[in-house]
């Protein structure tokens, strides 16, 4: 009899605390992913107006440990030059994934595929917020491009 009742226990606790980290999580993940998606929207805006100096100040230092702001510049009209001009963007993928790191506590990817006028493009944006989780910092950005023309996937 007591095996039954502490096993109901069981089960309803871990149903309710279940159900109680979910409901805490889900705002804030919707909340981060908000935010990220702010800070890639006007990245991609300031790209699309070819206004790339003013891109480099969004990026952490963290970014800048594997490629300097001149060399991420330089990189950025070479790649306009191979693109094409903006034409749409959308956002085709994302993902919130909540790490034990110390220098983390949360981690959003977004993944963009970007129409340019000879190629597309996929922006592929790394956020992560600083230890408060009141900051969000872009650490990474990777732009792929397929070697199909605009409309072919």
């Amino acid at each position: 009899m007591y095996s039954n009742n502490i096993k109901r226990f069981c089960y309803i606790l871990t149903v309710s605390l279940m159900v109680f980290l979910t409901a805490c999580s889900t705002p804030s993940d919707k909340v981060f992913k908000q935010n990220a998606q702010v800070i890639a929207d006007q990245i991609l805006d300031k790209m699309a107006e070819k206004k790339f100096i003013e891109v480099l100040p969004f990026y952490d230092q963290r970014f800048y440990e594997r490629i300097t702001p001149e060399r991420w510049l330089e990189s950025l009209e070479k790649l306009d030059k191979e693109l094409g001009d903006y034409q749409s963007r959308k956002l085709v993928a994302s993902n919130v994934v909540h790490g034990y790191s110390t220098r983390s506590r949360a981690t959003t990817v977004l993944v963009y595929r970007v129409i340019y006028t000879k190629k597309y493009a996929i922006h592929k944006f790394t956020f992560t917020s600083d230890e408060s989780a009141d900051n969000i910092i872009l650490v990474g950005h990777y732009i792929d491009f397929p070697e199909d023309k605009p409309g072919e996937k």
